[in-house]
């Protein structure tokens, strides 16, 4: 376990080489922050790579959870160290803060000023949303060949979201390239087109980065609408939109063809939540007579909707004036999320619609208690150990909800604010509100405010079992 702990250390080593690079371009000092943070990581690595030299690589179903854990923590603590270093520096709550919400894609920023850091910062701000879009584990079981087996699965199955983990491949590393490979390539075409828009090349990489991954951190103060261009918001909104498909049924489509996707319920649900979130929206901006421009009536509100179920947390400044009704509906998209298997956060729509299933079945044998119903996803019976699993999953989400929300209120914030926030993070949607909206930032709350939402967004990122099943006292007995 602990050599895999290392190996991981030192990919994140070669990888901090990138914003070290972009600083030296630039002609930046941050570039030492950098050059500290990787040479640490490095020599972390390094030796304990030294100190299990003949161990094994092997890693069982327990394990698997361990190390997934801590090394989303470890990747922590080695990329703060560039913003601690950085000429606006931050202190360590804040930049733990700052780089778990990228590694998370929350994209919940405690930096105020964007546009006063380096070109490296930026750039490691995105690339931090980047990898931790599909997963630090699936990226590290694309690059190493030795964890194509059983303990490669076990970790696999500890990180990704969603409800089955079925493999597209027989090896688990053919599986993580494939799903990279339909990654990059969606992440290259949103470069070019918004190259060719408004954005210059650095722009169009970072904020490619955050809308595949989900993320949402911007390289402007005023994000997306810096550039005031309903091309670019177009263009994010379809990017979002394909980010919160299931990155296998993607990968299928482009062996079977677009009807495997057209005949895929979820992706049918997923639209179908979608536009109707869009249709309550524009209804609401009729009724208080704010849809009296193209923009107003059909760019912003299916752009703020794509960006709140797919928890990518991008935001136009008007949308917080919208009402009460728009705050509720994208408090309901945030929790909701996309499909099971994207980048994106929240309970995922699968997981909803098994509920909903369930819930029917539940009252049609109130009528008929002697039939059997079972429920379906896809076609596919689901058997009741995965249901009573989904049911669980989704009152723990809500109970982790109700906990931190009561927390933070403890301090004087609002219900409202107070809630925004937490299903915010724990949605990894990064979107804010009141204290957290345009009129104030993360970076104002309490630290213990910071810490708390920092666990929060790697609970939610994690989907809770992985991340609170190394609370249970008898999960470390032997």
């Amino acid at each position: 376990m602990t050599r895999v702990m290392g190996r991981l250390v030192i990919i994140e080593s070669i990888l901090m080489l990138l914003p070290l690079g972009i600083c030296l371009i630039y002609g930046e000092d941050d570039w030492k922050g950098f050059a500290v943070a990787s040479v640490a990581a490095a020599v972390a690595g390094g030796t304990a790579e030294a100190l299990t030299a003949h161990a094994s690589t092997t890693i069982r179903s327990r394990e698997g959870f361990i190390v997934t854990s801590l090394i989303w923590v470890m990747f922590a603590l080695f990329g703060v160290i560039p913003f601690m270093m950085s000429d606006s520096s931050l202190g360590f709550t804040d930049a733990m803060f700052e780089v778990i919400s990228g590694l998370t894609t929350t994209g919940a920023s405690i930096i105020p000023d964007v546009e006063a850091q380096s070109h490296g910062i930026l750039f490691w701000r995105a690339l931090t949303q980047w990898i931790g879009g599909l997963g630090i584990i699936l990226f590290m079981l694309a690059v190493l060949p030795e964890l194509n087996k059983t303990s490669g699965i076990s970790m696999f199955q500890a990180e990704a979201t969603g409800i089955t983990h079925d493999k597209l491949h027989p090896r688990i590393r053919q599986t993580a390239m494939s799903v990279w490979g339909v990654y990059i390539l969606l992440t290259s075409i949103s470069v070019i087109l918004l190259w060719i828009g408004p954005m210059d090349l650095f722009d169009s990489v970072c904020h490619s980065f955050a809308t595949i991954a989900t993320g949402g951190f911007s390289t402007r103060n005023e994000g997306i609408c810096y550039w005031h261009s309903d091309y670019v918001l177009v263009v994010v909104t379809i990017v979002m939109f394909i980010a919160g498909l299931n990155f296998m049924t993607m990968y299928n489509i482009s062996k079977n063809g677009i009807k495997t996707l057209l005949g895929n319920s979820v992706f049918r649900t997923f639209s179908s939540v979608t536009l109707i979130a869009y249709a309550l929206l524009l209804l609401s901006a009729i009724i208080r007579g704010k849809a009296d421009s193209p923009d107003s009536a059909l760019i912003y509100p299916i752009f703020h909707v794509v960006s709140a179920i797919t928890s990518t947390g991008f935001t136009i400044s008007e949308a917080e004036s919208w009402g009460f009704f728009p705050l509720f509906l994208t408090i309901l998209l945030m929790v909701c999320g996309a499909c099971a298997g994207s980048t994106s956060g929240g309970i995922k729509i699968d997981r909803l619609m098994i509920l909903g299933d369930n819930c029917i079945n539940e009252i049609r044998k109130t009528a008929f208690p002697r039939r059997i119903y079972v429920v379906h996803l896809n076609g596919s019976a689901l058997n009741n150990g995965l249901v009573s699993r989904i049911t669980a999953f989704v009152s723990l989400y809500i109970s982790v909800i109700i906990i931190a929300t009561g927390f933070i209120t403890m301090f004087g914030y609002t219900m409202t604010d107070s809630l925004f926030m937490v299903c915010s993070c724990i949605g990894c949607n990064g979107l804010g509100y009141g204290v957290t909206g345009v009129e104030g930032s993360y970076a104002y709350l309490p630290d213990v405010i910071k810490w708390l939402l920092t666990a929060v967004m790697l609970i939610g990122r994690l989907e809770l079992f992985t991340f609170l099943v190394l609370l249970l006292p008898s999960f470390w007995k032997r």
